[in-house]
C-alpha cells in the first residue's frame, strides 16, 4: 500500500538522495535504505496493533466507556463554545 502512495513516492524522491554516496554503486544503497524502511514500517505497524489491543482491553468496561464519552463530549462541547465565542467577537 505504501509503495503506491504518491505522497510516499515524492517523499522518497526528495529525501533519499541525501543519503546516497555519489561514488558508490546506487543499487546496494537503495536496497539497504528500502530494507531499513520496510523493517521500521513493520515495527511501527506491530507496535500500533499492540497499543490498539491494549487500548481495547482498557476501554471494554462500562466505567471506562462512560469516562471516555464524558471527556470526549466535554471537549467537543468546549470546542463548540470556543467557536461560538470566536464568531461573536
Amino acid at each position: 500500500m505504501t509503495a503506491l502512495n504518491p505522497k510516499g513516492i515524492v517523499f522518497f524522491i526528495a529525501f533519499l538522495p541525501q543519503f546516497l554516496a555519489p561514488g558508490a554503486p546506487v543499487a546496494p544503497q537503495l536496497w539497504l535504505l528500502a530494507s531499513t524502511f520496510v523493517v521500521l514500517a513493520t515495527l511501527n505497524a506491530t507496535l500500533y496493533a499492540v497499543f490498539a489491543g491494549a487500548a481495547r482491553r482498557m476501554l471494554e468496561s462500562r466505567r471506562a466507556q462512560r469516562g471516555f464519552n464524558l471527556v470526549g463530549g466535554s471537549l467537543l462541547g468546549g470546542a463548540g463554545l470556543w467557536a461560538l465565542a470566536a464568531r461573536l467577537r
